[in-house]
């Protein structure tokens, strides 16, 4: 033995070993390869950035967007200006509401974006009058801010408007009439009668692309990046290049391998951002960063063996402490404990070991005592099975039912007692089947029922699968016992008794109608001392937990008023005769 511990590998050398393997190798394959790899992660990283860029010029764009379709939607969303516009009111009301609403209506609208807008409302039916201004070259290049009211009839031949097709509560951006001409683009939103849900007109938003995209921010991604606009078609819409003359923007566009093509969609506008970066604007970084990266490989690969060594030895110890008190609790020294400074998973492995040696030498001495409790527990239950007061009662039934002469209910009730007290007494069983236990509440139910002139409605549903698997007997009694004695008000009681399987759990469910119980009534039953009530529960609770374990037992919901549900859980275990002699 000892012979073979000389020639054992310390894990000293094993860590050492390990920490040049996994460490100080990678590292210097690492620096020997800098160059390349160095220069591809740089370069990748910089074109995602410049991705995250784009994307975010993109939703700056798009925020702009939104903030036009906001006045489209503050008009759709007026239900005052769709009633005002949809006739309702004639002569001088209709001038009133006109000057009074709808004209400040516009006017606000107008100006509620940032950027400088157009609005023109088309009204199916000469509700109200036309106000409009001659669209000259001179405004429509500047692009004022100012509102029109115009009929329908004017542009329902024009080829934009009958290729519409907006849904009812929808929108769709467009290039519409001179919008092509001049730089703009058109939100179009159907306006509708609240009142009828028909169309009454369409609002139209213009904005020149220049307002949407002039204040792009272009230095986040490089000196020379340039942004394009492109429609549906691949058509140039917008170019943040001040001279297009010398520009060759198909090729530009194509595969011009001098430039990083990125691309973002914009939410609901029909176009494509893309901008084109110079790839040598980049690059540059990731010749600096090989040289670094060389540098910063040469000094890991010293300090990382300095590192090592001294971890090596740390572990060492802590791995010897270790060893030296598994192998004495191993020799039978359960008062031997570990102790370690700091916070780490040496400190962990500690406490788990200190844990572990108090839970054996507590199990040793909890061993003797647990046994106790369960015969003593199993005694309680052989007493409670010739349950006196319920014996007496039913010899009182019988008694006055000879007297009465009532031969029939008699010889039922005698066959129930006699098949209840020998499902009960049978062998000193302590686990039984469920299928016993029900045969057991449904005798008990049937000499009940029959005491009570039928009063008592019952029903007892069990999985098929359930009938064979054990269970702690008398578990059902104390609870049927306990709704016709405390929760039985009205002149019928029911009782519903439930039994199925969920995961690898029995449920037993008893459920009644009956009074029910206040919150402090519960909390008493799993009390202790004076304050306590409700013995037999808590004895069904405290036997399943002797029998199979903590994480099993009795769960009580009650409401009053309305009834009361006892939930009995236990483990889904296959009875065995041979395991329920007590």
């Amino acid at each position: 033995m000892n012979k073979s511990r000389l020639k054992y590998l310390p894990i000293r050398y094993k860590l050492l070993i390990s920490y040049a393997l996994l460490i100080i190798v990678p590292v210097v394959i690492i620096g020997s390869y800098a160059y390349l790899s160095s220069a591809r992660a740089i370069e990748q990283n910089t074109r995602n950035n410049l991705e995250v860029a784009v994307h975010q010029i993109g939703n700056n764009v798009q925020y702009r967007i939104d903030d036009i379709s906001r006045t489209s939607r503050e008009l759709y969303d007026d239900q005052l200006l769709a009633r005002y516009m949809s006739g309702y009111y004639l002569n001088w009301e209709r001038y009133q509401v006109t000057t009074q609403y709808v004209y400040p209506r516009l006017e606000s609208a107008v100006h509620l974006p940032k950027q400088r807008v157009r609005l023109v409302i088309y009204l199916n039916e000469p509700t109200l009058g036309e106000k409009y201004y001659e669209e000259t070259e001179q405004n429509l290049e500047a692009g004022e801010r100012l509102y029109e009211i115009r009929y329908l009839d004017r542009i329902r031949n024009e080829a934009w408007f009958r290729s519409l097709n907006i849904p009812i509560d929808g929108y769709e951006w467009k290039r519409a009439g001179m919008d092509e001409r001049y730089g703009y683009i058109s939100l179009l939103q159907p306006l509708i009668n609240y009142e009828t849900f028909e169309t009454i007109g369409l609002a139209r938003v213009s904005v020149k692309l220049h307002d949407i995209f002039e204040d792009v921010d272009l230095n986040q991604l490089g000196d020379g990046t340039r942004i394009f606009v492109m429609d549906q078609e691949q058509k140039l819409l917008y170019s943040s290049a001040d001279d297009m003359t010398n520009l060759d923007v198909p090729k530009l566009l194509g595969d011009d391998s001098s430039f990083l093509k990125i691309t973002a969609d914009i939410n609901h506008l029909p176009v494509t951002l893309v901008a084109l970066i110079p790839v040598d604007s980049f690059k540059e970084n990731s010749r600096q960063v090989r040289n670094v990266t060389i540098l910063i490989c040469i000094l890991s690969v010293v300090a990382m063996t300095f590192i090592s060594s001294l971890i090596a030895n740390m572990f060492s110890k802590r791995m010897s402490k270790l060893t030296l008190s598994l192998q004495a609790f191993k020799q039978g020294e359960y008062n031997r404990r570990i102790s370690y400074r700091g916070r780490d998973e040496f400190a962990d492995i500690a406490e788990s070991f200190n844990d572990m040696a108090s839970t054996t030498q507590a199990l040793i001495d909890e061993v003797y005592i647990s046994r106790l409790g369960k015969k003593e527990a199993e005694l309680q239950i052989l007493h409670a099975q010739i349950n006196p007061h319920f014996l007496y009662n039913t010899f009182s039934s019988i008694s006055r039912m000879a007297k009465l002469g009532e031969i029939e209910k008699l010889h039922e009730i005698i066959r129930e007692l006699a098949k209840f007290y020998r499902l009960t007494l049978n062998k000193g069983e302590m686990l039984i089947s469920i299928g016993k236990e029900l045969q057991i509440i449904k005798a008990y139910l049937n000499i009940q029922n029959i005491k009570h002139a039928g009063r008592i409605k019952s029903m007892i549903e069990a999985e098929p699968e359930t009938a064979n698997c054990q269970t702690v007997k008398f578990v059902l009694q104390p609870f049927v016992e306990n709704v016709l004695e405390h929760a039985w008000f009205d002149d019928e009681i029911e009782i519903r008794i439930r039994v199925f399987q969920k995961g690898t759990e029995i449920v037993l469910e008893v459920e009644d109608n009956g009074l029910g119980m206040k919150p402090e009534r519960i909390q008493a039953i799993w009390g202790q001392g004076q304050e306590k009530v409700g013995y037999g529960i808590s004895n069904v609770d405290q036997r399943i937990k002797l029998h199979f374990g903590k994480e099993y037992g009795v769960v009580i919901e009650s409401e009053v008023g309305k009834g009361t549900v006892v939930r009995i859980v236990i483990p889904a275990k296959e009875h065995r005769e041979d395991e329920t002699a007590g």
